[in-house]
């Protein structure tokens, strides 16, 4: 790592405007010496981003050093795999996680289940809410010949987990026809917000902050595999990112996730 040799006496201002000039890195005493710190570098799934955006403006707060790279999460461990420079990985579910560990990418015994949330059905502001789905429940009425958003079933998280709800419950026949694929789970619902679709499958952390779409049904945690949000540490992690992963793990940061309509799994 880079090193600076630094005067006796170095004043507090000199040392904030070096960090300012070294562009977010910082400067840490290390071996007698000022050292560079680069930024943990955070991937994270695209969903969380609302909620993660804000418990690393808390854990920078309090004096850490954190950068969040977001993308879909097939394409976060295809990076990873292709040598990215990330420290902590952070899935919109378990398996994109397993098939991380199995390519050696992660520190297995820093990994953890994050968080979890529910699956939703969305619609457009004013659609009357129906509680818990059934099998008995009018998609159809619901679309009235429009399109259904969700992310797609055979690549993304949120896209198989709606698949599967949709075929427990025997909506996914009537669905599959008016599917418009979008690229992550709030893609989805922004489809509803422009009017491209009728409605959504989507997690309910996806909706906070949306003025124009609402949560019209819940799907039974029966009709799907567990919603779980896992992170860990990669196999080539900085000596710093232990320390980010155990804010992402605290009860100050669960506080904010819960704010976002996640609950916590961990700490």
């Amino acid at each position: 790592m880079p090193r600076i040799k630094a005067p006796q006496r170095l004043g507090r201002r000199r040392v904030l405007l070096c960090a300012t000039a070294l562009g977010g890195m910082r400067l840490a005493w290390v071996g007698g010496a000022w050292a560079l710190e680069q930024p943990v570098q955070l991937y994270a799934a695209m969903t969380v981003r609302p909620a993660l955006d804000a418990v690393l403006a808390a854990y920078r707060a309090a004096g850490g050093s954190v950068t969040a790279v977001y993308a879909p999460t097939p394409v976060l461990v295809r990076q990873l795999a292709g040598g990215a420079p990330a420290d902590i990985l952070l899935t919109a579910d378990a398996d994109w996680m397993n098939r991380a560990v199995d390519q050696g990418l992660i520190d297995r015994a820093s990994r953890v289940d994050l968080l979890t949330t529910d699956l939703v059905l969305a619609a457009e502001r004013g659609v009357a809410p129906s509680g818990t789905l059934t099998p008995a429940y009018d998609l159809g009425e619901l679309l009235g010949g429009g399109r259904i958003a969700m992310c797609d079933p055979d690549q993304h998280p949120a896209g198989r987990v709606g698949k599967e709800a949709l075929q427990s419950l025997g909506l996914w026949a009537e669905a599959a026809p008016y599917l418009a694929i979008a690229e992550s789970a709030p893609g989805a619902v922004t489809l509803i917000d422009r009017g491209e679709a009728k409605a959504a499958v989507v997690f309910r952390s996806d909706l906070h902050g949306d003025d124009k779409s609402v949560i019209v049904g819940m799907f039974p945690a029966a009709s799907h595999a567990p919603i779980v949000y896992p992170v860990a540490l990669t196999r080539t992690h900085s000596a710093h990112a232990a320390k980010a992963l155990a804010f992402l793990k605290s009860p100050q940061a669960m506080a904010i996730f819960a704010t976002f309509g996640y609950r916590a799994i961990a700490g």
